[in-house]
């Protein structure tokens, strides 16, 4: 009881879909072969950028719904944390998942499920995640801009460590938060997430699908078409001072997901109609997260809260990024 408590508590951090990442290891014949044979596939390449002076937005802690759909219902409760711990400890036994990510889940249990302790249901008999999250319907107009470029290489995650992998891409972002402090993001390398259930197509996925009951990245996100996507890990600059280097990221261009009043969408709700987006017609739009995670050598991924200047009415800094740019535009 102790511990599910505490692991509540550290869960107000948040989490994402998104998702991920990092360590070395010992590279295996097995890995060496599949990335070999990663040589002969095709690759998919998608560009996407967004231009300063558009659309885009800050989004700031917030409660979330739960969908029966994707969550059930009290009774019936599914996309349980439990399973997914349990899973993680199996596969840390087996040598199949790096040492720290039991410990990383516990602190950030929505990476993967919503423990049952954390849902509360209103009068209305809606279930909810109100612990202070990314996900939710909150959000402030900043300036920004950002251009991604990915190569997608596999269509499976290969075996090894989170960063073998033949998946690249680039990505710079530029955006300000609502108390106008500047920021650049800059994508080092991709990684494939080692959480239970993920399935990334080595790190980078283009024209694929995630999020909601995928078991790809947060359950708390709607599942969305998933026009391109990365995980990654990366440096983030504050004020033109490197900041927070060497931590997780994931980037994604999907369908819209946000309506009219910047509602985030629940499962049952996709897809929105044209008219109900937040700009009518527009057919997506991209989203950066930078998580209170970063890689470890020798460990793996690790929580560790993101210190960012903008600071909440609580008086700590928002200890995560997640900006979303509305007018975005698919080049290649």
């Amino acid at each position: 009881m102790q511990t599910d408590n505490r692991l509540l508590r550290r869960a107000i951090m948040l989490a994402a879909g998104a998702t991920l990442l990092a360590t070395a290891g010992c590279e295996s014949f097995t890995t060496r072969s599949a990335l070999t044979a990663a040589a002969a596939e095709p690759v998919r390449v998608r560009v996407i950028k967004q231009d300063p002076g558009k659309v885009t937005y800050w989004i700031l802690p917030g409660p979330r719904e739960l969908d029966p759909a994707v969550f059930g219902t009290p009774d019936h409760p599914k996309m349980l944390f439990r399973p997914k711990l349990e899973a993680a400890k199996a596969a840390v036994a087996a040598h199949k998942m790096p040492p720290s990510v039991p410990g990383l889940l516990q602190h950030l249990p929505i990476l993967v499920g919503v423990p049952l302790k954390a849902r509360t249901v209103d009068a209305d008999g809606r279930q909810w995640f109100r612990m202070p999250n990314l996900f939710s319907d909150k959000a402030r107009i900043v300036q920004g801009s950002f251009h991604a470029r990915y190569e997608d290489h596999v269509p499976k995650d290969p075996p090894g460590p989170p960063g073998k992998t033949p998946d690249r891409a680039t990505m710079e972002a530029k955006f300000t938060d609502p108390a106008g402090n500047r920021y650049r993001v800059v994508l080092d390398h991709v990684v494939k997430p080692p959480f239970p259930g993920y399935e990334t197509q080595g790190g980078v996925m283009i024209d694929g699908v995630h999020h909601g009951d995928t078991g790809t990245g947060s359950p708390l996100m709607p599942k969305v078409k998933t026009y391109a996507a990365f995980w990654g890990v990366g440096d983030v600059y504050i004020n033109g001072r490197l900041a927070q280097p060497h931590r997780v990221m994931h980037m994604m261009t999907t369908e819209v997901v946000r309506d009219r009043d910047y509602h985030l969408a629940l499962d049952r709700e996709m897809p929105l109609p044209p008219g109900r987006r937040h700009i009518r017609g527009q057919e997506h739009h991209t989203h950066l997260v930078v998580l209170p995670i970063t890689p470890v050598k020798g460990q793996g991924p690790v929580f560790k809260p993101l210190k960012t200047a903008f600071i909440l009415p609580n008086g700590k800094p928002q200890p995560f990024i997640h900006i979303m740019w509305e007018q975005d535009e698919i080049v290649q």
